[in-house]
């Protein structure tokens, strides 16, 4: 057998060797090896013999071939003390007995230098097959089933070498780019509603499903007819290969792309460095000139190149799964390819390839592809149970390679093709620990490195959707630290559990353990227990916080979300290798820890079996996290809890500035309304108007900046100002507006409301006098009441016509239902699945209290005992007085007839949030609480507003007023009719 290893220099002066070397080690006797001798003298730069003074004798014929050779020799006696032949530059002897081996690899390493210099080309790897061949040995590619992979993955690689490779995926891989993306936008879109502006919910939902089957039939369009890449690698796929055939292309598929795109991805990593270094000298300089702006621009490019020119295996699959999802789509175009596609993805997972849970680039889970893929990997091998392992961590901490040495895994080292999005790996268990275990395989999840989408531009809320995933999908998550130090990761676990906390309709328990990779130092037991402690404490105090905020008063520790004994659930790795890579052999203390953490992970499955899924309930369980994930559209955006509690901060302080606002246009209209009612018509100028709400406007901006200027938070507060201040002055524009059309609106009520008021003297009179005439006329004559209507009707039409002033000008009818959706969604964005609560609120149901869901009392935040009793009689007076008051408002409203403002339901909030307090502070009504009230009160309110708009259009329309006042007048037309009956 010959053994070959490499040498790679590291760039170091102490590097032995300057380039890469290739040593091959024959084991054995080399005078009975004589193919595999004559073979490695062939491709060999230099041949190095140890004999000792019998070999020499019995060898003399073997060792005067290599003699006449050209080739470079050295000849190591082991019996011959301090001999150094250097007489030739060729063939060199050298004696290292009593030498130790550090001596001996001196005087070789110092031999070979010298030899190499002089030793022509070198030869490939591809070059020793060629030789290989002529002394009969077998070469792996020669073989059938590596000749016919070979020739399937060549027919490949000419149709991808035929573009230029950032072009590849626009051509090759339409699917999985812009329609994809855009689809995963508005999926999520229909559960945020965040571009809703003034369309019902419902209506804009339905536009978003259309629009998302319209991006599906542009999907199936592009699937008619397929590309030649795809439609070669389907075929290739569909062609029922042996497995080991089929791993065989992939394999060489994989390293054949790799290469192709490292060529270019290489130069473009390095102009990525320079950039990003660029613009962070810039941003610590605190600079906000043209130049930064430029390098970020530069940035943006380069970021897109790498994303465009990153190509692997990996993006094949994901097309054929987007080709599933599109024809999915569309009934009518589903075809045999349709339906082989789940099966040929399945057979790959059963055969050990990783298969992509969620779409790095997209951030999206194709969930009707991986549902046919687990249907397909059950129908194939049998509703199995199945062990999920998780592992989470940041870019280059080592999961990967963790993985690979627990498990035999192959996935993906370097950091420039570090694994994007979630990928899943299945591992059959073998026969004999079946029964022990109690399941039938693991289910590895590799995740792409937290912070590592700085190239991908991602969104914070990505990364923190991808962790929370993994985390609950996983029986268990390995949470993989570089170091001690778990600032870098904490904030990301904050966010998970600040997520569990607020989906409590999942019911799962996820549990966890950590691991601290290279840890240089032996860690003695007493620090070893502090550490686990601090560990303990840091992770309690995030947990307590994320609760308070949740008001969550059963949740007081790390464990009570996520399951976790600091005891047993930490483990500290030492260093991978020992010196400097490339050629540092591997820790010994590594493979150690590897083997105590894959104990430690079987014993807890063990410990895990109730909680243990099969196939087809864990595809039921990834699509319900999926889904309850999406639905989470507020907790994501956040980096940790400290960020969550300062934005709620920020956000109630701007709902009391914009309410004080809101309440100085309202008192400012009544007053002006008072003033033009009581006969104060005189014309205020815009300018006057504007600056008295300009006014308040500038009093409220002092507390804002304030704000920014002086709270505790004001660092994580400074990166929401521009969009607040945005907002807020937004509101005082659109405040001003409605209130200077208010005032012309009621101007002109005014002045109609004179005029019809004369009109009606003009008119009554009219009627009396035609009255008169009639009674004379038909004196003695009785009419009846269809007669009298007939009589007035004419008298009416014809003095109807008299000249009226316009009506107001058709202002756009209010949607009060949409009004209602919006406040509502603005104002508890915070509240877990709000969208739903709005689109299912029963529209008929009153407000009733749930004590246990109500109220929280003061005490349960610092205990984590059950809830006290007796605050009934309270909360009921605080609910009674929150209702009263609301319809005071409500009817004082109603008596001004002034119509329907969006503000009116924002006074119902003030009311809510303004009265729900506890005088003794004893205890809290919960958010749930108040969103319920609200909802009642909301509902009931809308249907009063809309009362109050008919009736002020009513008043406001000259011909709908005269219109309402007809039968008055016809009444007084038959009393007037028979008064004067009976005077005559």
């Amino acid at each position: 057998m010959v053994e070959l290893c490499w040498f790679c220099p590291g760039g170091r002066a102490e590097d032995r060797f300057d380039n890469c070397i290739a040593f091959t080690n024959l084991h054995g006797n080399a005078e009975i090896h004589e193919r595999q001798v004559r073979f490695l003298q062939e491709v060999s730069s230099v041949t190095v013999i140890l004999l000792s003074t019998s070999d020499f004798d019995k060898m003399n014929s073997f060792l005067l071939e290599f003699l006449k050779s050209p080739k470079p020799l050295i000849c190591l006696f082991e019996s011959v003390e301090n001999v150094m032949d250097e007489n030739s530059a060729h063939k060199v002897r050298i004696g290292i007995k009593n030498l130790n081996k550090i001596e001996i690899a001196d005087k070789i390493t110092t031999t070979l230098k010298k030899m190499l210099k002089n030793s022509g080309s070198p030869f490939s790897l591809s070059n020793w097959a060629s030789i290989a061949k002529k002394y009969e040995f077998i070469i792996d590619k020669d073989q059938r089933d590596c000749q016919e992979a070979g020739d399937k993955i060549d027919i490949l690689m000419d149709i991808l070498k035929k573009m230029k490779l950032s072009e590849i995926k626009d051509k090759f891989l339409p699917l999985q780019k812009g329609l994809w993306h855009e689809w995963c936008k508005k999926d999520k879109e229909l559960h945020h509603l965040r571009e809703k502006g003034n369309r019902s919910i419902e209506q804009y939902r339905n536009e978003i499903e259309k629009e998302k089957q319209k991006i599906r039939y542009e999907q199936c369009d592009k699937v008619i007819i397929l590309n030649d890449l795809m439609k070669t690698l389907l075929e290739n796929l569909q062609s029922h290969l042996e497995t080991h055939t089929e791993l065989y292309f992939l394999q060489g598929l994989s390293m054949l792309i790799e290469q192709l795109s490292r060529k270019e991805l290489e130069p473009l990593h390095l102009k990525y460095s320079y950039l990003l270094a660029q613009v962070q000298t810039e941003k610590r300089k605190r600079s906000k000139r043209d130049s930064l702006r430029r390098w970020e621009a530069d940035l943006e490019i380069v970021s897109k190149e790498i994303r465009n020119s990153t190509l692997g295996i990996e993006h094949l699959l994901r097309e054929v799964g987007q080709i599933y999802e599109a024809l999915e789509a569309d009934s009518t175009k589903t075809n045999t390819l349709f339906l082989s596609l789940p099966q040929m993805a399945a057979d790959l997972m059963i055969s050990g390839v990783p298969i992509e849970l969620m779409d790095g680039d997209a951030s999206y889970v194709p969930l009707k592809w991986v549902a046919a893929v687990f249907n397909k990997v059950s129908e194939k091998i049998g509703n199995k149970q199945v062990f999920v392992l998780s592992v989470l961590g940041l870019q280059n901490s080592g999961k990967s390679t963790l993985l690979n040495a627990m498990f035999g895994l192959q996935l993906s080292l370097s950091a420039g093709r570090c694994t994007r999005g979630a990928y899943m790996q299945l591992i059959k268990v073998e026969e004999v620990l079946r029964e022990e275990l109690g399941f039938d395989f693991v289910l590895v999840i590799d995740t792409e490195g937290l912070q590592a989408s700085e190239i991908l531009k991602k969104a914070q809320n990505e990364e923190n959707e991808l962790a929370a995933f993994v985390t609950g999908l996983g029986n268990l998550t390995v949470i993989n630290i570089f170091g001690k130090d778990l600032s870098e990761i904490q904030d990301v676990l904050q966010i998970t559990v600040h997520a569990f906390l607020r989906m409590k309709q999942l019911s799962i328990s996820p549990k966890c353990l950590f691991v601290h990779q290279n840890i240089e130092e032996i860690i003695d037991t007493n620090q070893s227990m502090a550490r686990r402690a601090w560990l303990q404490e840091k992770l309690d105090e995030m947990t307590l916080a994320a609760a308070t905020h949740e008001q969550r008063s059963d949740v007081c520790r790390f464990s009570d979300v996520i399951h976790f004994d600091a005891k047993s659930h930490i483990h500290y790795f030492a260093h991978l290798w020992e010196g400097y890579p490339p050629m540092a052999p591997p820790n010994p203390c590594y493979s150690h820890c590897v083997q105590e953490l894959k104990s430690g992970i079987l014993k807890h499955a063990k410990e895990s079996r109730k909680s243990i899924l099969k196939f087809l309930e864990l595809q039921v369980r990834i699509k319900t996290l999926w889904k309850a994930l999406v639905n989470e559209n507020y907790i994501f955006g956040f980096r940790n809890t400290q960020e969550v509690m300062a934005m709620n901060k920020l956000e109630t302080m701007y709902i009391s500035w914009t309410w004080q606002l809101r309440s100085h246009v309202l008192d400012l209209q009544n007053h002006l309304t008072n003033q033009i009612q009581s006969g104060d018509t005189e014309e205020i100028k815009r300018s006057a108007l504007e600056n008295r709400i300009v006014e308040k406007y500038e009093a409220i901006k002092q507390e804002f900046e304030k704000c920014f200027r002086e709270d505790i938070d004001r660092e994580i507060l400074l990166q929401w100002k521009g969009r607040f201040e945005k907002d807020l002055k937004t509101l005082e524009e659109d405040l001003v507006v409605e209130t200077l059309r208010k005032y012309e609106d009621q101007i002109r009520k005014k002045k109609i409301q004179d005029l019809l008021k004369e009109q009606k003297v003009i008119f009554k009179n009219k009627l009396l006098e035609r009255v008169r005439g009639m009674a004379v006329t038909l004196q003695g004559t009785e009419l009846h009441e269809e007669e009298l209507r007939d009589v007035f009707n004419k008298v009416w039409s014809e003095n109807i016509s008299i000249p009226l002033p316009p009506a107001l000008p058709t202002a756009k009818e209010p949607d009060i239902d949409t009004d209602l959706e919006n406040i509502l969604l603005e104002h508890f964005k915070q509240h877990p699945d709000i969208v739903n609560k709005i689109r299912y609120r029963d529209k008929k149901k009153t407000f009733s209290i749930n004590y246990s869901k109500h109220i929280i009392t003061s005490s349960e935040f610092h205990t984590c005992g059950p809830s006290m009793e007796g605050f009934e009689k309270e909360v009921n007076e605080i609910t009674d007085q929150i209702m009263t008051l609301v319809k005071e408002n409500i009817r004082r409203r109603e008596q001004q007839n002034e119509g329907y403002c969006s503000s009116f339901f924002h006074e119902i909030l003030h009311v809510i949030h303004t009265e729900a307090v506890s005088q003794g502070g004893r205890f809290i009504l919960t958010h749930r609480y108040k969103l319920e009230i609200a909802l009642a009160l909301f509902q009931e309110a809308a249907n009063s507003f809309r009362k109050m708009y008919i009736a002020f259009k009513r008043a406001n329309n000259p011909v709908l007023y005269l219109e309402s006042q007809k039968e008055e007048s016809f009444a007084d037309f038959k009393l007037s009719y028979k008064n004067c009956q009976n005077i005559a």
